[in-house]
């Protein structure tokens, strides 16, 4: 199990194959490669998970929130639960 950013797609990114998108995650947004999911799958306001700069998965709003709040999760001290 790997783990997974989630993120917003903004907008597709000419070049590389058109294999680009830029990509919010927590008010900054970067170029993340999509090009390990399906051709065309991905569209401006989807969620994905990414993980080294790749898009993993497409994922649902749900399941987006679900990885966020399980990334702020860990980064509490057992103090703080």
């Amino acid at each position: 199990m790997c783990l997974g950013i989630p993120g917003r797609v903004v907008a597709m990114v000419e070049g590389y194959g058109d294999q680009l998108a830029l990509v919010e995650v927590e008010g900054v947004s970067r170029r993340i490669n999509i090009g390990l999911l399906d051709a065309g799958s991905v569209q401006p306001g989807d969620c994905v998970l990414i993980h080294m700069g790749f898009a993993l998965e497409r994922v649902d709003e749900k399941k987006a929130m679900q990885a966020r709040w399980g990334l702020e999760l860990m980064g509490r001290g057992v103090d703080q639960q």
